[in-house]
Order: structure tokens, then C-alpha cells, then sequence
């Protein structure tokens, strides 16, 4: 099951040194994608809103990662550099890059998108003929895409004919857990181990680029799908779940059967559809949910309830890790109770710290339970999928 995880290279292989931005340089960027860049042969400029980061990083010319698993190694990543992601530098540095890769979360793409418009604007107007390629690396259903589609609003037709013919915009699958930081220095961090990072190779312009740890496949939905609705959908039920109960990591949750049979029994669900939809084994998907759930249980990599569950309304939409999985499963006739349970654990998730958990509490208080699940995931209030999550949820609440 050992997708990334392996030889880990020790700098640039031969061949001219290549430029690669990341933008958003969380724990995710540097702990997986700058590091793979790095140790790919790329000189990688982290671009990121936290000024200690970047202050860390150009001060020590270095970060460490430290990956963990049932044994602990450590990576150093040197060949980098860091600004801040709202300074005009960015646009410099993108637009004299072979790679862009964000990492940012889904809601910031909106954000980012005019800097990297205006760094194909600057490579038109120099005439540069090559090409490049930018990668959302987020936890999403084609985030490229729907970055591509920001990115365009900022171009004349010309610009966006350019774009087309030299810029590709590969949609990508991520996977890999992040703990929370307990590392003493800003820029280090503590990553999982294994991790896995798939690109759509229709998607790509010029060149495919060599990015250790990068798997250009030719059907990305079934990589994606099996990741998104197997681990993310059931990891968000469990956080959830596990805060109702009181409890503070993903760990202590699972160890309550009751949690543990509810999210099983999910990852049962999405592997009958997924087996339909996209030709996995009964066996495969077996496979992959067992070692899924070793990942959830691992002693070394301690996740909360809090990180897990956050921003519930996102996750409740109809193309996301829940709902999207449940309509597919009906699609092929496949009952699935548990995720009509894990939609109402969502929907009972109250956190006052949790900005979309409160503003999804007082859509729930404003329109009642199934006008507002209609809202947020567009399951029709009159429907019996509607009237099935109401009765678990009223268990609930």
C-alpha cells in the first residue's frame, strides 16, 4: 500500500537547477510538496502570509521535516527560499517557473489566482515559448480546475489562448496526515511518513516534469475518488462524532465501538460504490480501508477531533467527501445508513470555535434541520434521504 514514502533523494540529479513557487507554505507544503520539489532537483521559493515562516526560513537557509511512522527520520530541505504571498514578488517568481504548486485550501484559490494571472500576462508579454505547469494540492474534486477558472477571470482572450497553449492546469489527488506542530523552530514540521500525490497527465503542458513522489496517471477520479470518499469523509465523521462524545483525538475516538462500527461501516459503503463506479476489487477496497484505518489508529501520529471536523458546511456540500459519495452510492442502488448517520453527526457538530460550525448552527436555528441540509448539500427537503437524516439526527440532538 506504500504509495510515497521511499528513496528520498539527496538534491539535484544532473541538469540544469529548475524553479518551483509553492504558495501556502503551511505543514502540508513543507512537510510533502516543497519537500519532494526540493529533493527533486528544484529550487523552491515558498510563498506564504505567516511572516515567521518566511523569517525562518531565510534566516537558517534551511527546514527540517521529520516523518514518522513506526520509526522517525529526518529530512532537511536546503535548496529554498521564502517571501510573502501578498508581496508583487510572486508574480516575478512565478512567471520564471517550470512549476506552481498551491497548497492553500480551496476557499484561498479565489486569492491567489491574480498573481498567477499576472505572471502569464508577463510571460506573453516577454515572449517567453515555454511552458509551465501549476498544481493545486488541496483536499478537493478537481481544485485545479476550479483554480484554472479563477485564473482566467483575470485575462483578455489573448492572454487566455496563451494560457491554453503553454500553461497546464492538472488537476491533482493529495494524501497525507499532518499532525499537529510540535516542533520547537517555525519553519520545521512533523509529517506522516507515507503520503500520496496523483496528477491528471491530460492536464500538463510541455514536458511531463520529474517530481519524485508525483504519479501522472490517466484516470485521476478513481485515485481521487478513493482517497476523498474513504479516508476524508469518514476522518470528518469521526472528528465530529468524537467531539459530541467528548472526546479530543481522532485516536480516543476510534477506540469507542460505537464510533469505530459507524466509520467502518462507512468506508464499507464507499467501497461498494467505489467498486461499481470505478472496477476496485471487493479485495482492493478491503485493502485500502484496513490500511486507512491503521493510518487513523497509528500511536505516532496523534490528530484531533477539532482539526478533523473543522469548517462542517464545506464538507457537507454536494460535490465534497460526504454527500457526493452517498449520491453515487444511490446512483447504483447501494443503501447507506451509515453515511445518513455521519451526515447528521456533521449536522450536530457545535463548536464556538468553529466559525462555519456556528454560522451552520444558526442556519439550522433560522430554517429548521432539512431546509437547511437542502442549503448546504442540495438534498431536497421532501426527499427520504432528507426525512432518514432528521431521524438520526433527533437521535442526536
Amino acid at each position: 500500500m506504500e504509495r510515497g514514502g521511499g528513496k528520498i533523494l539527496t538534491g539535484n540529479e544532473g541538469g540544469k537547477m529548475k524553479k518551483a513557487v509553492l504558495i501556502g507554505a503551511g505543514q502540508f507544503g513543507r512537510g510533502v510538496i516543497a519537500m519532494l520539489l526540493e529533493q527533486s532537483g528544484y529550487h523552491v521559493v515558498l510563498a506564504d502570509i505567516n511572516e515567521d515562516v518566511i523569517r525562518d526560513i531565510n534566516t537558517r537557509g534551511e527546514y527540517v521535516v521529520r516523518r514518522i511512522d513506526d520509526s522517525d527520520e529526518s529530512v532537511t530541505v536546503r535548496n529554498i527560499s521564502a517571501i510573502s504571498s501578498l508581496s508583487p514578488e510572486l508574480v516575478e517568481e512565478c512567471a520564471s517557473s517550470e512549476v506552481i504548486c498551491t497548497c492553500t485550501g480551496l476557499t484561498v484559490l479565489g486569492k491567489v489566482a491574480p498573481a498567477i494571472a499576472k505572471s502569464i500576462s508577463r510571460r506573453k508579454e516577454n515572449g517567453f515559448a515555454g511552458t509551465a505547469n501549476v498544481l493545486a494540492c488541496e483536499n478537493a474534486i478537481g481544485g485545479t480546475t476550479i483554480l484554472k477558472n479563477y485564473v482566467l477571470e483575470y485575462l483578455n482572450v489573448e492572454e487566455q489562448q496563451y494560457l491554453e497553449d503553454h500553461i497546464g492546469f492538472p488537476d491533482c489527488a493529495i494524501d497525507g496526515i499532518i499532525p499537529p506542530r510540535r516542533d520547537t523552530l517555525p519553519a520545521d514540521v512533523t509529517a506522516e511518513k507515507y503520503y500520496e500525490w496523483d496528477s491528471l497527465k491530460s492536464g500538463f503542458r510541455g514536458e511531463l516534469p520529474e517530481i519524485q513522489g508525483l504519479h501522472i496517471v490517466d484516470d485521476l477520479s478513481r485515485y481521487l475518488e478513493r482517497k476523498l470518499f474513504t479516508l476524508n469523509g469518514p476522518n470528518a465523521v469521526t472528528g465530529c462524532f468524537g467531539f459530541r462524545k467528548g472526546y479530543k483525538t481522532v485516536q480516543e475516538s476510534l477506540e469507542d465501538r460505537e464510533i469505530y462500527s459507524e466509520v467502518w461501516q462507512m468506508m464499507e459503503e464507499a467501497g461498494e460504490m467505489l467498486a461499481k463506479r470505478h472496477g476496485f476489487t471487493a479485495q482492493e477496497m478491503l485493502e485500502y480501508r484496513t490500511f486507512i484505518m491503521k493510518r487513523f489508529l497509528n500511536p505516532h501520529i496523534i490528530d484531533t477531533c477539532v482539526r478533523v471536523a473543522r469548517e462542517p458546511m464545506r464538507k457537507l456540500a454536494a460535490n465534497d467527501r460526504i454527500v457526493a459519495a452517498m449520491n453515487f452510492a444511490h446512483s447504483f442502488g447501494i443503501a447507506t445508513p451509515a453515511y445518513i448517520k455521519g451526515i447528521a453527526e456533521v449536522l450536530a457538530y457545535n463548536n464556538p470555535e468553529d466559525v462555519q460550525s456556528v454560522q451552520m448552527q444558526q442556519l439550522i436555528a433560522s430554517l429548521g434541520l432539512r431546509e437547511a441540509l437542502e442549503k448546504l448539500s442540495g438534498i431536497p427537503e421532501d426527499s427520504d434521504t432528507s426525512s432518514a437524516v432528521e431521524a438520526e439526527y433527533r437521535k442526536i440532538i
